[in-house]
């Protein structure tokens, strides 16, 4: 039996705008052009997701925090008061300062990404105020962790970064609720997901966590592709935007006899 993920719809925002993010090339990131609104506007295009869906969950990466150049968090809080769903939120986490101003909203899933995060002392503080409360991203490059391993080897990691000892330290270690799997490489190519094989291995290994990935995700088949290899739920935004994924999902054609 093919087990379905559930589709968590994605918004990047930057300078004010949702824009498309492809290749984790931000430099080359436009505003977005969908299928489903005109507006590039968060909140706007935000319920437009959320309606065409029936999602209950958003996933929102807040661009200007991640790199640095708009750390107030405002885009979150505004699309969490506004939007009746879970708001995964990713706002480039670094210190333990950062963690401690995100909006404490019931709400507002905090996301910790290995790009940004200084060191584990910040996933070991959300393990402490939020439990398990709080999701971990595994951020890949074609494959390859991102992040500063100097900080990590007193947990096990070593300073190749490997995939699977990193998702261990943070469940074990830090109580993450879920675990995100998403290499940047692919996200917006449309070019199908490359992370199953680090789907597979964790959810042989932490059965009990929850794994949240995507990147490339073009259609439904990709959508059961993650679900066989462990995937909980998937993130999507271009798919949707472009029309390749729609809803309800179409019907399997019938087997020829």
């Amino acid at each position: 039996m093919v087990r379905t993920p559930r589709l968590i719809p994605v918004l990047d925002v930057m300078g004010g705008l949702v824009v498309r993010a492809v290749a984790g090339r931000r430099e080359d990131y436009r505003p977005v052009r969908s299928t489903l609104t005109q507006s590039t506007e968060p909140l706007a295009v935000a319920r437009a997701l959320l309606e065409a869906t029936g999602a209950g969950d958003l996933y929102v990466a807040d661009l200007g925090a991640i790199t640095g150049t708009d750390r107030s968090g405002g885009v979150v809080r505004m699309l969490a008061e506004r939007c009746e769903c879970r708001l995964y939120a990713d706002l480039g986490i670094r210190t333990v300062a950062d963690f401690r101003s995100i909006p404490r909203l019931k709400n507002v899933v905090p996301v910790l990404g290995c790009e940004t995060l200084a060191g584990p002392d910040v996933g070991l503080a959300a393990g402490f105020d939020f439990l398990s409360d709080w999701a971990f991203s595994t951020d890949l490059y074609r494959g390859r962790l991102l992040g500063d391993w100097s900080a990590w080897g007193d947990f096990g990691v070593r300073s190749d970064g490997d995939v699977w000892e990193m998702a261990a330290v943070a469940v074990m270690n830090m109580a993450a609720g879920s675990l995100i799997v998403l290499d940047l490489a692919d996200v917006g190519t449309m070019s199908g997901p490359g992370t199953e094989y680090w789907c597979r291995k964790i959810k042989a290994t932490l059965p009990e966590v929850e794994i949240i990935s995507g990147g490339g995700v073009r259609s439904w088949d990709d959508i059961d592709r993650l679900g066989e290899a462990g995937a909980d739920a998937v993130l999507v935004a271009s798919a949707l935007h472009d029309g390749t994924i729609t809803f309800p999902r179409p019907a399997s054609p019938a087997p020829r006899p």
